[in-house]
């Protein structure tokens, strides 16, 4: 008899765990935040999950919030709870709820970046890998013990756009390899995390975006893969506020940080240990443009500002 699950997320990112999670179970429901308004006509927005779970001709819950709501027949008889990106704490009486308790897909490798923006903070850091953690859920954020971790080594260049798609897979992959140890029986006990290395991520705005080129360059550069779309990199030029969307290494010695300089069609930028290349910007209304085709038409001030 094939268990009896419910799935509970709501960005993109979840949607190939929840495809596997349908294959593989008897999924009764899924649970999602409600829709958003967004864009600029501040439409109402459905989550990805929910548009693929109607796809899929799965029934879908979104309450505003799930606290006090663990008594909801919706729960009843459920063997398991699948949670990825759901966007809420869970209530200790909700973790309860289900035979097998919760179990969490949390994108990286735990316990290094507990909290709301492990893609972002894996990219600016540097780290070599990034991954998926299964772990039982805990009242505490990403605190749960782990059942099984699937690593993703991270290339130099790694984008997060091309970070979120690969997680999203290997999201998947390792809920199918949780699956398959319940599936035989040998699901095993989870191991606690050591709680000695332990770093956070918190949920970031607009404002972390704002670049501070006093920075090294290798780091500016990781802050603009990390960052880009979101929350998106900006610094201002003349009052005016500009997204910064991709950067290179430049050689160009004495350009004091947040200097601006042009070189032939390049537009380089100073920073605390050398000078920085920017490949794309996006003026505020107007779509991205390489550097060359924005100073066809712009002079850049002296400085960023």
């Amino acid at each position: 008899m094939k268990l009896a699950t419910v799935f509970m997320g709501t960005p993109e990112i979840a949607v190939p765990a929840l495809r596997l999670l349908a294959a593989r179970t008897d999924l009764r429901l899924v649970v999602t935040q409600p829709d958003r308004p967004a864009g600029r006509g501040n439409h109402l927005k459905p989550p990805e999950v929910k548009l693929a779970a109607l796809e899929l001709g799965l029934p879908v819950w979104q309450p505003e919030t799930l606290k006090g709501q663990a008594g909801d027949p919706r729960l009843a008889g459920i063997d398991l709870a699948v949670v990825m990106a759901y966007g809420e704490l869970l209530r200790q009486d909700l973790l309860d709820r289900p035979r097998l308790g919760c179990i969490n897909l949390h994108a990286s490798l735990l316990p290094r970046w507990r909290g709301a923006s492990p893609l972002q903070a894996v990219l600016r850091a540097g780290d070599a890998a990034s991954g998926v953690t299964v772990m039982r859920m805990v009242r505490a954020l990403d605190a749960g013990p782990v059942f099984l971790r699937e690593q993703l080594a991270l290339p130099a260049d790694a984008t997060l756009g091309w970070l979120h798609d690969q997680l999203a897979a290997v999201a998947a992959s390792a809920l199918g390899r949780l699956l398959d140890r319940l599936d035989a029986g040998a699901l095993g006990e989870p191991e606690p995390q050591d709680e000695t290395l332990v770093t956070h991520c918190r949920k970031l705005t607009a404002e972390d975006g704002l670049l501070d080129f006093t920075r090294p360059a290798a780091e500016l550069e990781r802050w603009v893969r990390a960052y880009t779309p979101a929350p998106g990199c900006w610094t201002r030029f003349a009052g005016e506020r500009v997204r910064i969307l991709a950067l290179a290494p430049a050689a160009h010695p004495g350009l004091e940080p947040g200097v601006l300089a042009v070189d032939g069609r390049r537009l380089l930028v100073g920073c605390g240990d050398g000078a920085l290349e920017v490949r794309c910007l996006q003026p505020p209304g107007r779509p991205p443009l390489d550097a060359a085709a924005w100073l066809n038409g712009h002079r850049p001030p002296p400085r960023v500002g």
